[in-house]
């Protein structure tokens, strides 16, 4: 029996309210060389049943009845995949009807890309726009940035299964993350810049549930990516740089600055990313902590004007524009209670 070009893999826990939808966005695709190997994960709300009555051969259904989480569930299901690509659909999103077929023709295009991320939008629970979600980036920014944050939605991805780890259930629920650090220093990633899925923004999901645990799991990522770096001592201003506190102070903007300078030099010197590309991340970073800084006044400003990490990328004027006008506006209230 010749085996299908992709295995989609999706884990299933208590998602009887939105499984039906994830399953037939996968059947109704433009591309239909797949099977689609769905892991109940021990659910107790019926979400395996709905799957059970959808009569397709493509489909098939394993159950486990001991809740191994996400990260055992899709590891089960790519024990189990055939494909030479591998495919990544959580229960609650969608995947818009070209998806795959897009995916396919790229990387029969570019052999030398082993994981192929996308553009998403963001629904809601009744499956209504919210936003667009993760931006696109040049592939050689992708394992710079990963040092800050997650920047591929993981129900997007498609993999050549030859290459593809296995998810490590320690760094739950950011076991995504952790991954795509690992492989990022050894295969080539690219984010399309279409959106093909729509990834539900869910109130009741496990970041939402374990905000603590989320953040140790993420410092864990970071720690281990500046370790390979050659820094040992991770400074609690990193955690912050991923997304920056709208109300820092003077001293942490400066120990943000600091930081993104010692970044700076360390990869010159250890040469774990490529530089031109690093160097940028650090500059956006930069402008970041700034613009996001603006309640400072005119001396976020002149703090951002005066580093040398302004220099080592490209920020637009656009974006110049707008920390410009947001520091204006907060000097110009400043002075108003002043003159009262």
């Amino acid at each position: 029996m010749v085996p299908p070009l992709i295995s989609v893999i999706m884990p299933l826990h208590n998602a009887v309210a939105y499984v039906g939808e994830a399953v037939e966005s996968v059947l109704t695709q433009t591309f239909g060389d797949f099977e689609l190997i769905v892991v109940d994960d021990a659910s107790s709300d019926g979400s395996g049943e709905v799957v059970r009555g959808i009569e397709d051969a493509r489909v098939r259904l394993i159950r486990s009845e001991v809740q191994l989480n996400a990260a055992g569930a899709r590891n089960l299901g790519m024990a189990e995949a055939k494909g030479e690509f591998v495919a990544f659909l959580d229960a609650d999103d969608v995947a818009l009807p070209a998806r795959l077929a897009v995916q396919v023709e790229f990387f029969r295009e570019h052999p030398e890309v082993g994981l192929l991320g996308t553009q998403v939008e963001m629904i809601d629970q009744n499956g209504s726009f919210v936003s667009h979600g993760l931006g696109t980036r040049p592939s050689p920014q992708i394992p710079g940035l990963l040092l800050f944050e997650n920047c591929i939605a993981l129900s997007s991805v498609m993999v050549r299964r030859e290459l593809l780890k296995p998810f490590r259930p320690e760094f739950a629920p950011a076991e995504d993350y952790d991954l795509w650090a690992r492989q990022a220093a050894k295969i080539a990633f690219y984010i399309l810049p279409q959106a093909l899925t729509q990834y539900r923004v869910n109130p009741e999901g496990v970041s939402a549930r374990e905000p603590e645990r989320m953040q140790k799991a993420v410092e864990a990522i970071h720690s281990w990516q500046l370790a390979a770096l050659g820094v040992h001592e991770v400074p609690s201003v990193h955690a912050l740089l991923a997304g920056w506190p709208i109300s820092a102070d003077r001293e942490t903007v400066c120990r943000a600055e600091q930081w993104l300078l010692a970044l700076k030099k360390i990869n010159d010197q250890a040469g774990g990313y490529d530089r031109q590309a690093f160097d940028q991340i650090l500059a956006e970073r930069w402008f970041m902590v700034c613009n996001d800084s603006w309640q400072l006044g005119g001396w976020v400003l002149k703090i951002y004007w005066k580093s040398p990490l302004r220099r080592l990328g490209h920020i637009t004027l656009g974006q110049k524009c707008q920390i410009l006008r947001r520091v204006l506006s907060q000097v110009i209230r400043k002075l108003g209670r002043d003159s009262h």
